[in-house]
C-alpha cells in the first residue's frame, strides 16, 4: 500500500526550510519532500565557453552547467552577461526593436550549441520554485551549484493570465513572485529537459 507520506517524499521537492518558527507546526518542524541533488558538470563538453552573440554583443558564456537529479532538468549555470540594452545581460522578456530578448537570446544560445545542446527554453515559473532554499537568509539556490545567482529579479517564461502584457518573475531576494511589464529588463537563466 502507498502512504501519501511515500507520495510526498518522493514525489515533491522539500523547500529547504530547518528552522521552524513560533513553534507551529510549520514546514521547518514537518521537512518533507525529497532534498535537491545537484551534479555540476564543469568537464569534457561541459568546460570552456560558447560565444552567444546578441545585437552584435557577444555573451562569452560558460558551458558550466547543473542537473537536478530530482527534476532532471538540467540549468546553465550562470546567467546572461554583457548583452542586452545596457550590457549588463538583463534582457526584455518581449524583443526590442534591436532583438534583443529572453527568447532571442535563447535562440542565439542554440544556434550556438551551448555546452552542445540546441533545445535550451526560457524556464517556467513552476521550475523556478524547484530551485529556491528557504532556509538560507534569502531564497537563493544552492551557491556551490549556481555561484553569482542575482538576488533580484529573474524572468520566467509564464505569461500572467488575464494580464498578458505581463510575465512573472521570482525576486529571489525574498521568494515573491511579480507580476511584470514584458519590456522591462532583468536578469534570465536557461534551462533544458523536463
Amino acid at each position: 500500500m502507498i502512504h501519501i507520506t511515500d507520495i510526498i517524499n518522493h514525489k515533491l521537492l522539500a523547500t529547504g526550510q530547518l528552522t521552524q518558527y513560533g513553534g507551529y507546526p510549520d514546514d521547518g518542524f514537518y521537512r518533507m519532500g525529497a532534498a535537491k541533488e545537484y551534479d555540476i558538470l564543469d568537464l569534457g563538453v561541459y568546460s570552456g565557453h560558447t560565444h552567444i552573440i546578441l545585437n552584435a554583443k557577444d555573451d562569452d558564456r560558460s558551458n558550466n552547467c547543473v542537473y537536478d537529479r530530482r527534476t532532471k532538468l538540467m540549468w546553465s549555470r550562470f546567467m546572461a552577461d554583457h548583452v542586452g540594452p545596457t550590457n549588463n545581460g538583463k534582457l526584455p522578456w518581449t524583443t526590442n526593436v534591436n532583438g534583443e530578448g529572453i527568447f532571442a537570446y535563447c535562440a542565439v544560445a542554440n544556434a550556438a550549441l551551448l555546452a552542445g545542446y540546441l533545445d535550451w527554453r526560457v524556464p517556467n515559473l513552476f521550475e523556478f520554485f524547484s530551485l529556491n532554499d528557504m532556509e538560507a537568509p534569502n531564497p537563493l539556490p544552492d551557491a556551490a551549484a549556481f555561484p553569482g545567482w542575482p538576488s533580484n529579479y529573474v524572468w520566467s517564461s509564464t505569461t500572467v493570465p488575464g494580464i498578458i502584457i505581463d510575465a512573472f518573475t521570482e525576486n529571489f531576494g525574498n521568494g515573491s513572485v511579480e507580476c511584470v511589464d514584458k519590456v522591462a529588463n532583468y536578469a534570465n537563466i536557461l534551462v533544458r529537459g523536463g
